[in-house]
């Protein structure tokens, strides 16, 4: 085993500690996951790990892949709150990520799809920044804290540098440090007036 696997291993093993207790905590109803944004990361997910797969990422993929099923579990726990609080911007974002879905399907470059659906995976998470902006304590900041260490280490074990391989990573390590900081402050602010 070499040290690329060795890490990929790792990103496995750091996906299923950080997302499983989220999934348990969903489905026993403590955390209450917006169902556009997990419907729409599941999808989004599946289609960055072929992706990336596809283009040679190695073992830098296998935590993408793993987090991919286990967002099916949490978008399928989250219809179990129902869909009276979704917003008509939540509606509109997941109709501009479900739209955005046949250009990725046309387009028969890694490159282009890992862009396009990179920008779609963005969209997605608004409806959770929305959600934390009521109820930050409403998501964990663990998950989301330490999945910006967890998408850090899958960049060593990337076989293949590419922007088709690298984007999502580096992109989701951004936006989930910015939940993080969002989550901080939004607790800090309720718990300071």
């Amino acid at each position: 085993m070499d040290l690329q696997e060795i890490i990929g291993a790792i990103t496995v093993l750091m996906a299923v500690a950080l997302h499983i207790p989220y999934l348990i905590h969903s489905i026993q109803g403590k955390i209450k996951p917006h169902p556009v944004t997990w419907i729409l990361w599941t999808f989004l997910t599946f289609v960055i790990f072929f992706a990336q797969f596809l283009d040679g990422a190695g073992p830098g993929s296998w935590g993408t892949g793993v987090v991919a099923l286990i967002c099916l579990g949490i978008a399928i726990s989250s219809l179990k709150n129902g869909l009276s609080h979704i917003k008509k911007l939540d509606i509109w974002l997941f109709f501009i990520g479900l739209c955005s879905i046949p250009l990725w399907l046309i387009t028969n470059d890694p490159t282009l799809s890992v862009v396009l659906v990179t920008t779609i995976d963005l969209i997605a998470i608004i409806p959770t920044f929305r959600k934390s902006w009521i109820n930050p304590y409403d998501e964990p900041l663990y998950l989301y804290s330490l999945n910006v260490l967890r998408h850090g280490l899958s960049l060593f074990a990337i076989v293949n540098i590419t922007i088709a391989t690298v984007l999502f990573p580096c992109t989701i390590m951004l936006a989930n440090l910015s939940l993080s900081v969002f989550l901080l402050w939004r607790r800090f602010k309720i718990v300071t007036p």
